[in-house]
């Protein structure tokens, strides 16, 4: 039996916590958009074809898995946040189950079809005598190995420098954002214990920050160690070696996290606002917030699209106006951008292994050289990627989140509730 409710459409699962945030699901599909363009720029496109500065712009336009890192820290703190506020327990087994069933079996099932499948996985990590990105279609095929199989299987090859950027290619994500399921309750219990000192907000303000601070000075410390020509820095960041495990790991993509845990914070503030001048500046400083994210991309480019993101979040999920939606909101609830993002978990495991499927038996072997044979490439990968992702969201991952659990339904849990907790939240 189906535990969808009538209101719910046919390709979407009611959300555990009960509500659907507005543009959600249109944010998740510009994520996953974006990273495809990245990927198929980096792939695809010869550098002679584009100028430098269409090179520039879709380089940035590439950026999407940074966004993907905002809403995983600012979808999952919330509750975390709520339970501790309302004095409710947290169902921490049921948690890590629900985050089992989002991440697991979609992507067993997507990575056995393309590793031993269709041969379109990375079999090896990139050596240091490699040429850089330009080679790394030289190691698509079909993977043999068993201990690399089981380590991407695991989700842990990104741990290890000898399975590192194996398999689907983009799973290294996987791995950071299992390892911040992992934190996530022990950063929620201690904002609780630092609420009883300043309030939960403040404490939440805290931790939040204690993630960018520690994600902001792994990651300088690591990049301070790349260096010489193109294909010597590829190696250290992305192949066989213990420099690009750590630059990978948690340790690193913290502060992305961390920005959407403080979003959080913003976001429960803004529920708060009944003034209409008040509410007039907290949008404005909304609109800076973005404008300030874009300036610090200068200085540090993962954290500047982070806060990019977090404001523009935060413009999409907060009230504009009761008689008149934003028009972003609009274009994000589109029927066509809202269905791309209820699928762009499987969307984003299945780009890579299509843009190198297209590459191998559409265009055997050679990149596109006109603005029009990228375009139809383009065109291409985004219908069988969609296409892909559909069935296998049909076919897998939505009967997976059907079995998972509201909050409420949870009857053992650990307490988050603290003394005055509701109190904090004024």
């Amino acid at each position: 039996m189906s535990n969808r409710g009538p209101d719910v459409p046919a390709l979407e699962v009611k959300p555990t916590s009960g509500r659907r945030l507005v543009g959600i699901e249109g944010l998740r599909a510009a994520a996953a958009l974006s990273v495809m363009l990245g990927h198929f720029h980096l792939h695809l496109v010869p550098k002679e074809i584009v100028s430098p500065i269409l090179r520039t712009v879709l380089n940035v336009a590439g950026e999407g898995l940074t966004l993907f890192f905002v809403l995983s820290g600012f979808l999952l703190f919330g509750p975390f946040m709520t339970a501790a506020a309302r004095g409710a327990p947290s169902g921490i087994g049921q948690y890590f189950l629900n985050r089992f069933l989002r991440i697991y079996p979609a992507y067993v099932v997507i990575f056995l079809i393309v590793a031993l499948g269709l041969g379109l996985a990375y079999t090896k990590a990139v050596s240091a005598g490699d040429l850089g990105v330009e080679s790394t279609g030289e190691t698509v095929g079909r993977m043999t190995g068993l201990g690399p199989i089981v380590a991407n299987l695991l989700l842990i090859h990104t741990l290890i420098p000898s399975t590192i950027k194996t398999g689907l290619g983009v799973s290294w994500s996987l791995t950071a954002e299992i390892c911040f399921y992992l934190l996530l309750p022990l950063l929620a219990i201690m904002t609780v214990r630092l609420s009883r000192r300043f309030g939960l907000n403040s404490a939440a303000v805290i931790v939040s920050l204690g993630m960018i601070v520690v994600g902001l000075a792994c990651r300088v410390i690591g990049e301070a160690q790349v260096h010489g020509d193109a294909a010597a820095q590829f190696y250290q960041q992305w192949g066989g070696n213990w420099s690009a495990v750590y630059l990978r790991s948690i340790l690193c993509q913290a502060d992305l996290f961390g920005v959407g845990m403080l979003a959080v914070v913003v976001f429960r503030y803004s529920g708060a606002i009944t003034s209409v001048a008040t509410r007039t500046n907290f949008r404005r400083s909304l609109y800076g917030a973005a404008a300030l994210g874009l300036a610090l991309t200068r200085i540090e480019h993962e954290f500047g699209f982070a806060v990019f993101f977090a404001a523009l979040l935060l413009i999409v999920t907060t009230e504009t106006s009761a008689l008149r939606p934003h028009k972003l909101v609009s274009f994000l609830e589109w029927h066509p951008v809202r269905r791309l993002g209820v699928i762009s978990y499987s969307f984003y495991l299945w780009h890579l292994p299509v843009i190198w499927g297209v590459y191998k038996w559409q265009l055997h072997e050679q990149r596109p050289d006109t603005l029009v044979s990228i375009a139809l490439a383009y065109a291409l990968v985004l219908a069988v990627t969609t296409g892909l992702a559909t069935v296998t969201y049909l076919a897998i991952e939505r009967p997976a989140l059907l079995l998972k659990a509201k909050p409420n339904t949870v009857r053992r849990g650990v307490s988050l509730a603290v003394p005055g907790a509701r109190d904090a939240l004024r």
